[in-house]
């Protein structure tokens, strides 16, 4: 890439120069203090579908809180080490996966490298590249730092809500920290253990079963008939249709520490069951499904016209007025079911069968690091 003068007038960048906004990355990355005297191979991944680049208005917003960092940044020393930058582009599903690899290949033949990838896309792309970033070996995925940037559609798993604040955090606002993710494992030998990668999936911020995973499964399905936020459509659809698509049967849920010694159980019909990394969670677009300090809600089945009084305190956060909400914390989840639903994996969905249980939701040690906020 060649060199790019800042600042640009914000009108040139209705049609969203990705080439531009990469330069700009490498700017801010030029003065990361985070990495002051290392040798640095930086990736920006883009996915130009994502919502902030496919949308004008969006573009535009994005490319200000660019110029802004930037200007706010002209003051900051730059990095004594050296600097590779390089630009990749994804163009079809499962992209970012094979960037992963060849990344990581690339990796364990510099032994000494240090590699920060910024990636600035929705929630799926990042799925796939810390999906596969994450099975890599200790020796090599320590050496990768992630940041992710909220330029799709929900962004709940991106570091910071809004652009300017992820930005920041490369030029004096960051630290490095380390976070888990939740393993989503199948009976061995079923059918979703042949379809996941070695056995299981992964999940970065939420995984979740019942009717959660089924808004998330139409949402996906049918986001080009309905570009945009559609989640919160999907809602109120669920809310009035999901049981006849999936009638609820008899669940077991039980609660387990690191040890596997049970520390809950609970039986009985469920609407949905959502594991967060750590509590405090968003998902669907912001929706504040996991809001205290507890990383695990279980919702009962409720009639109907309950719950239409009950969807908007639920999508509020208010999940402690919901009498028929379980609400704990554990590291480790089994799930025995007889029937089909729907799982999801940060907004991934994924069709389970009777014979795919019991399902284990677990939680890892930390294994991606990325750009907190100070």
């Amino acid at each position: 890439m060649g060199s790019v003068q800042w600042p640009y007038s914000v009108v040139s960048f209705c049609d969203m120069n990705l080439e531009i906004f990469a330069q700009g990355l490498q700017t801010l990355v030029s003065k990361c203090s985070l990495f002051p005297d290392q040798d640095l191979e930086a990736v920006a991944i883009i996915n130009p579908k994502a919502g902030c680049f496919a949308r004008p208005a969006k573009a535009a917003s994005a490319m200000q809180d660019m110029d802004s960092a930037i200007k706010n940044a002209a003051d900051i020393p730059a990095r004594t080490g050296t600097l590779a930058f390089r630009l990749y582009l994804t163009n079809a599903a499962k992209h970012a996966s094979k960037m992963a690899e060849d990344l990581i290949d690339e990796a364990a033949m510099k032994p000494d490298s240090n590699w920060l990838v910024i990636l600035a896309s929705g929630d799926g792309t990042s799925l796939e590249f810390l999906d596969e970033l994450s099975r890599a070996p200790e020796d090599i995925r320590g050496r990768f730092t992630v940041l992710r940037l909220p330029m799709g559609t929900g962004n709940d798993g991106s570091d910071g809500r809004e652009l300017s604040d992820s930005l920041s955090r490369l030029t004096g606002q960051g630290k490095l920290a380390v976070q888990q993710a939740i393993r989503v494992i199948p009976a061995a030998g079923s059918p979703a253990s042949r379809r996941a990668a070695n056995g299981e999936w992964r999940a970065f911020n939420i995984a979740s079963i019942g009717m959660d995973a089924y808004i998330t499964h139409m949402t996906n399905k049918l986001k080009t008939s309905f570009p945009g936020d559609s989640y919160k459509l999907w809602v109120d659809i669920a809310t009035l249709f999901y049981d006849k698509v999936y009638p609820p049967k008899q669940m077991t849920i039980k609660a387990m520490d690191f040890s596997g010694s049970i520390t809950a159980e609970h039986e009985g019909l469920f609407l949905l069951m959502a594991m967060g990394i750590s509590g405090n969670r968003t998902y669907g677009s912001n929706i504040p499904i996991l809001p205290g300090k507890d990383n695990v809600c279980a919702i009962r089945q409720m009639p109907l016209f309950k719950k239409l009084v009950l969807k908007g305190p639920l999508l509020k956060g208010r999940v402690e007025e919901i009498k028929e909400a379980i609400i704990f914390s554990a590291d480790n989840i089994e799930i025995d079911y007889q029937n089909s639903i729907l799982v999801q994996m940060d907004g991934e969905a994924e069709l389970l069968n009777a014979e795919d249980f019991p399902l284990r939701l677990e939680k890892t040690g930390p294994v991606i690091r990325y750009i907190a906020r100070l």
